[in-house]
């Protein structure tokens, strides 16, 4: 695995230019469906792979926990579920204003928690606890706990991922899926082999979202930039979610309080 300390930053391009590229050498590894427009579950809503959107219950349970052990910046804490099993990621604040993000498991419902593991302390950043939270999924079939995030690293900002082989007992060293000056939302969603992380692109003009698949768990992603949204407005806040072979992404189109959100929905080749 790559080293934190190791990172090489690649060349910035736009996201419409490495798609272009990326076709010109293979074909496109998702069938997808037309897009649609969804109507939201409520004020907060989670994807399903069908691209149907469903009530989210996670801020209710995140406010029935006992919080994880130590410093918490208000807003981070994200919370995923797998084989009996809650995994808790964060942001912890660091007196240099910045932020070391934090992992934690609980077999007994969210009452108690392990000590904190870390899953990325190179953050140079200035930012404190004014980021936007990570992205967790625990995926039951493999046993895997995948991580996602913006952080402003040595070689510079970008969106990176780390996973856990063991269950969130330790995490591997984090990989970066995109660098570019805009540290944007992420989100992710796996089952098996397949690993897919739904991204706010950090280098166009126009927010637009992106994907990037791993078909061996998260060790590689072999597709790295694949344009998802269309050009009708700006397009934020991600989401995706995985069964199968299926994946289906939503986003924002304009304004954040709209009642629709974009849905496309595809099968992995």
């Amino acid at each position: 695995m790559l080293r934190p300390s190791r990172r090489r930053r690649p060349v910035a391009w736009p996201l419409g230019l490495l798609a272009l590229a990326c076709a010109a050498c293979t074909a496109a590894p998702v069938d997808w469906e037309p897009r649609r427009e969804v109507p939201q579950a409520g004020a907060g809503d989670v994807l399903r792979p069908d691209g149907a959107l469903g009530v989210d219950t996670t801020a209710a349970l995140i406010a029935r926990l006992t919080p994880p052990p130590g410093p918490l910046c208000d807003g981070s804490l994200q919370i995923a579920a797998a084989r009996r099993t809650l995994f808790a990621v964060w942001w912890a604040p660091r007196p240099d204003s910045g932020a070391r993000l934090l992992a934690a498991r609980s077999s007994d419902g969210g009452r108690s928690w392990s000590a904190p593991t870390p899953v990325d302390t190179t953050d140079v950043g200035v930012t404190g606890c004014r980021r936007d939270p990570p992205a967790i999924a625990a995926d039951s079939a493999s046993g895997y706990v995948h991580v996602t995030y913006a952080l402003h690293a040595a070689e510079g900002p970008g969106l990176f991922f780390s996973h856990s082989m063991d269950g969130g007992v330790t995490f591997h060293a984090p990989v970066p899926i995109l660098y570019g000056e805009r540290l944007g939302r992420t989100s992710v969603a796996a089952d098996g082999d397949l690993v897919a992380v739904a991204f706010e692109d950090p280098n166009s003009t126009t927010p637009r979202i992106g994907l990037a698949l791993s078909r061996t768990m998260g060790h590689i992603f072999e597709h790295r930039i694949l344009p998802v949204s269309d050009e009708n407005g700006a397009a934020t806040h991600p989401q995706v979610a995985m069964r199968g072979r299926r994946v289906a992404v939503a986003w924002a189109v304009g304004p954040t309080d709209s009642t629709l959100r974009s849905v496309r929905v595809g099968t992995v080749r």
